[in-house]
């Protein structure tokens, strides 16, 4: 049966659990091991070493197996903990061990778990009775590294003992020698004789609660704007800020700051000198360059331990969200720095792997240079929409001409066509989540038509000298455009569903040639059923905005094969006739009247007059 332990001490706020069994053995002179093994909570795996995972998490047997212990209670217990903090900083929850697994957990690079950074000044405490004898508390912000100054005491944290050294690496171990009950909570644990055997290793024992002495000029000591930016930091950790808003953005944090240190020196012109000077030193480190030469891009997801270093680079991942242009800036950064498909990048992979974490703002801008997509009911599901702003029927199969040559022209090179009708399909796709193929087929491109992927998208792109980066620039300004029309939007796909088997009737068609010119040539004038579905081909072009090469074509899909093939064979002279900038004859005078048809059958349809069926079968002229 577990016993209280003779006398206790009351936490203090903010206090570490690591704090708190340094300070408690203290008292008692007890190991941290001893004052666990006194919980219970070695039971399960790795008797020998105080569980990292304790840090993290609590579970209720375990918290409440220590406040009998402490006398305390076990919500006091686990306040000690960074479970508090695990809805808004996602290191943590991805740290914490999976189901079923007691003390195992998954390390996070960013998440300080053994080796936190510390201000001595807050380690030499108060004047309260318990501070000067114990120590101050260890606290538990020191554990995560968007945390690198103590506001309090306007200072950068310590990175490591300035006796020795350490942390160098950073095991994954929670107290260093926990069976040491003879250390003061304010001395360096680290072991400074590894060769040695166990028993005959020592600790530093150097203390962290005094600083060492420093003309002030060699003293970094923290701008107001990076105590201001400090502070901003801690107030994403508590209410009011949303939890879910808190860890979007330190999600993005992580994720502008790895593709910042990755891709150095791309971009130092958008910070400041001392920032620029630092993170071009941390990069370097990390690159292993000394010289001038070119980084080998690799993505370094891993937080500098140096605090200055940190905060610098940590402030500009936030400048850097912050831009009005993040779109163009992460496209430039990406496609500088590293070479091949765009979603197979190494911080493409990274961003893929946090991006359910990552707020929208992000997602919408890094898309163009990683083409990842969330997925809808899970990984095997399909994938989600992109934008919300506007909706899939607005879009016609083929660009707008207007939109075309106010977003896309200039960056188009010799794919007009290409483009006006691959940016119709990502628009779709967009609004509506799946494949491209999907998109397409939503508006009325069968498979066996076109073919859409991303990659065949940026090959033809740059096959016709366009530039698929600034296409995407374009195409994400006309999203965004769309958002707010100036007119109500047109229901495309609503007139394409009414469309689907459409013809001109011969009692329609027979009423738009009758009031044609007559001439010396009008008795050799073909104004049969092929010509009929030519113009009805060519309404339907005007009334969807499709392209007449997806058009359906039921009048030549119900003649014999031998016909169909005539057919085809002189559909292309037809169509050149009808739709050139100088039409010649009657085609003249066609053309215009089919425009005025087609005018009328849009306004019938968009008004819903009469059912769908009705328009799709219908053999008279839209009155």
């Amino acid at each position: 049966m577990m016993h209280p332990l003779p006398r206790s001490l009351d936490p203090v706020s903010g206090e570490s659990l690591v704090s708190y069994l340094l300070r408690l053995g203290h008292r008692l002179g007890l190991s941290p091991l001893h004052l666990i093994h006194a919980a219970g909570w070695t039971g399960h795996a790795r008797p020998h070493n105080v569980p990292a995972s304790a840090l993290l998490e609590l579970s209720r047997p375990q918290a409440e197996a220590f406040a009998r212990l402490t006398k305390q209670t076990a919500g006091e217990v686990s306040a000690l903990t960074l479970a508090q903090w695990r809805d808004r900083y996602p290191p943590i929850a991805r740290s914490m061990p999976g189901p079923g697994q007691i003390t195992k957990m998954r390390p996070d690079a960013w998440l300080f778990v053994s080796s936190p950074r510390f201000c001595p000044s807050c380690l030499a405490g108060d004047d309260t009775p318990a501070q000067h004898l114990h120590g101050g508390p260890w606290r538990k912000l020191w554990h995560l590294p968007v945390v690198f100054t103590c506001v309090e005491h306007q200072v950068y944290l310590e990175a490591g003992c300035p006796h020795c050294g350490q942390p160098r690496d950073t095991p994954w171990r929670l107290i260093q020698r926990d069976n040491d009950h003879t250390l003061h909570p304010t001395q360096c644990r680290w072991t400074i004789e590894a060769q040695a055997q166990k028993r005959k290793s020592r600790a530093c024992g150097g203390r962290l609660d005094r600083r060492l002495a420093l003309p002030a000029d060699d003293r970094l000591q923290p701008t107001a704007g990076v105590l201001h930016f400090q502070q901003s930091l801690l107030a994403r950790l508590a209410p009011p800020t949303p939890a879910t808003a808190a860890s979007e953005y330190f999600t993005d944090l992580r994720l502008a700051a790895a593709l910042i240190s990755t891709i150095w020196p791309q971009g130092w012109h958008l910070f400041d000198t001392d920032t620029a000077d630092r993170i071009d030193s941390y990069s370097r480190q990390l690159h292993g360059g000394a010289g001038g030469g070119r980084y080998q891009p690799r993505v370094r997801d891993t937080p500098s331990r140096d605090p200055a270093t940190c905060g610098a680079l940590l402030m500009a991942a936030d400048r850097l969200l912050s831009r009005n242009d993040l779109p163009d800036l992460l496209s430039d950064f990406v496609l500088a720095a590293f070479k091949g498909r765009a979603s197979r990048t190494p911080w493409a992979v990274l961003f893929d792997r946090h991006e359910d974490n990552c707020s929208e703002q992000l997602r919408q801008a890094a898309e163009p240079v990683t083409r990842v997509f969330r997925r809808a009911n899970g990984c095997r599901g399909m994938r989600a929409p992109l934008r919300n702003d506007y909706r899939a029927e607005h879009i016609p199969a083929f660009l707008e001409q207007d939109w075309y040559q106010r977003h896309l022209a200039e960056c188009a090179g010799s794919g007009s066509r290409i483009v006006r009708r691959t940016a119709a399909v990502r628009l779709v796709q967009w609004a509506m989540g799946g494949s491209q193929d999907d998109a397409a087929t939503f508006l009325g491109i069968k498979p066996d038509q076109a073919h859409f992927t991303a990659s065949s998208d940026t090959r033809r792109w740059l096959q016709a000298g366009c530039d698929p980066v600034e296409l995407d620039r374009a195409l994400r300004t006309l999203a965004s455009e769309l958002r707010a029309p100036h007119q109500p939007p047109i229901d495309y796909r609503r007139r394409r569903q009414a469309l689907q088997e459409w013809k001109l009737s011969p009692d329609a068609w027979n009423a738009l040639v009758s009031d044609l010119p007559q001439s010396r040539y009008s008795t050799f004038t073909d104004l049969g059923d092929r010509k009929r579905q030519a113009a009805s081909v060519y309404v339907w072009t005007l009334v969807t905005r499709g392209e007449h090469t997806f058009a359906p074509r039921p009048l030549e899909a119900a003649q014999p094969d031998g016909v169909r093939q005539q057919w085809a064979a002189r559909r292309s002279t037809t169509w050149f006739q009808l739709t050139r900038p100088d039409p010649m004859g009657h085609y003249a005078q066609l053309r215009k009247s089919l425009a005025e048809y087609a005018q009328q059958l849009a306004r019938d349809i968009d008004s819903g007059a009469g059912p769908t069926q009705s328009i799709k079968h219908s053999d008279t002229h839209a009155q």
